[in-house]
């Protein structure tokens, strides 16, 4: 297999953006991306004929586009290989490619890494999460960007931050409004409680024009817009799924509906990801699992993490400043935080925390004497599924406080994240060969 000089996993704008900066610097760069097409979330692929039913913002695409051509104009010292998939490092610095298209795990030699996997959606557990009918906003965003098809039957959205926003007016534009967005804060009066935060919301135009385009849209569809209100409780139904929801006085309402969207946010998505230094080659994080920032600023980091990769390889590259731009995005970010800030998680003993292994919070009573979250892990087997720990991990580690230990998120997953990070077939790996 041809061996680049620099490895670049993940083919959304941080990543694109870093390979073709990359190429352009005198670098052969191979560009790993698991799905069938560039993109990431955020420029997810209509799969159907034509063009896309769905309103994508005219700004992003924009860049989108700009930076496709660049792939296109890089040539051979730029190569994209689609559906690998990362499934780890080994100790001599391989790093392992699932070719889904070749049906065969092939290893890259590299001079240098650049990890672009984007972000991970935070959930935050309540009963009935993990029943059928319920998803994340994200992934079904992610459908109706790539079928142009809604949900079928009723839909309700429910969480916190800009994406519920977004998906429930593309929903309304697509003609399939949902019963309700329920908005867990209080982005309105925490406005008025902080200006400061308010003042960092409005000043970025670009993203304000996009949401005000949202607001349009839900009000146009008679879209209820319900803040302060959260889910409390989901039942199955023998049609669907009943949600009750609840307001900040108190006051119930309950919803039937098919489906059932959540989100509370979006997190760095570092889980199993080599550090700065694998191996004694270097590694840079772009993009949202680096730094939640959003798509703008994803573009910025990845060429800055393109830079760092120059300077690391001895390789000559021009000087760019990208400071001023990406401490925009965080000022923007950190306005976002505090006017969508959410309650303190309470997690009822029946609500099942790791959906993965199907474990609810009552099981915590049997690890009251776990000191450490390798116990609590090891013992309760929090993180150990399939997702090993990106969902749980915030969940065991409020459950964690309230008996008395401390730790951080990613200490639950482990120092020694287990091999391979994605699912891999057993075919693929028989036909692995050492290139």
């Amino acid at each position: 297999m041809w061996q680049p000089d620099v490895l670049v996993v993940g083919g959304g704008p941080a990543g694109v953006a870093a390979a073709v900066d990359l190429a352009g610097m005198g670098l052969s760069v191979l560009l790993a991306e698991q799905r069938d097409r560039l993109g990431g979330a955020i420029h997810r692929a209509y799969a159907g004929v034509g063009s896309s039913p769905v309103k994508r913002n005219a700004h992003h695409e924009r860049r989108w586009h700009a930076l496709l051509a660049q792939v296109q104009q890089e040539g051979a010292r730029l190569r994209v290989q689609l559906q690998s998939v990362f499934l780890g490092v080994e100790g001599d610095g391989r790093y392992l490619l699932d070719d889904r298209v070749a049906g065969r795990v092939r290893p890259v030699r590299p001079r240098a890494v650049v990890m672009a996997v984007g972000g991970v959606e935070r959930v935050l557990p309540v009963p009935g999460w993990e029943l059928p009918g319920v998803s994340t906003v994200g992934g079904l965003q992610l459908q109706l960007k790539e079928t142009g098809e809604a949900p079928l039957g009723p839909i309700l959205v429910a969480g916190s931050g800009p994406l519920p926003l977004a998906y429930a007016a593309q929903l309304a534009a697509a003609g399939h409004p949902p019963l309700a967005l329920l908005e867990r804060g209080t982005p309105f009066g925490t406005a008025l409680a902080h200006p400061g935060a308010a003042f960092n919301g409005l000043r970025s135009w670009p993203p304000l024009a996009e949401a005000l385009g949202y607001a349009r849209q839900l009000w146009r569809s008679g879209v209820p817009y319900r803040t302060g209100c959260r889910v409390k409780a989901i039942e199955a139904m023998a049609q669907g799924l009943r949600v009750t929801a609840v307001d900040q006085r108190g006051q119930t309402q309950v919803y039937e509906v098919a489906q059932l969207a959540l989100h509370d946010g979006l997190d760095v998505n570092q889980t199993g990801l080599p550090r700065q230094t694998a191996a004694g080659l270097p590694v840079v994080w772009a993009g949202d699992c680096r730094e939640v920032l959003g798509a703008e600023a994803a573009v910025q980091d990845g060429r800055q993490a393109a830079q760092q990769v120059a300077k690391a390889l001895g390789q000559p590259c021009p000087e760019a400043n990208f400071d001023d731009r990406l401490q925009s995005a965080r000022r923007l970010q950190a306005a976002l935080r505090t006017l969508y800030q959410v309650p303190t998680l309470d997690i009822m003993p029946e609500t099942v925390v790791c959906r993965c292994e199907g474990l609810r919070a009552s099981g915590f009573a049997a690890l009251q004497g776990a000191g450490s979250a390798h116990e609590i892990r090891v013992i309760g087997r929090f993180a150990m599924g399939a997702c090993q720990g990106r969902f749980c991990a915030r969940a065991a580690q409020a459950l964690a406080a309230q008996a008395g230990v401390a730790f951080e998120p990613q200490d639950l997953r482990g120092s020694v994240p287990r091999w391979p990070l994605r699912p891999v077939s057993v075919a693929a790996l028989a036909a692995y060969t050492d290139e």
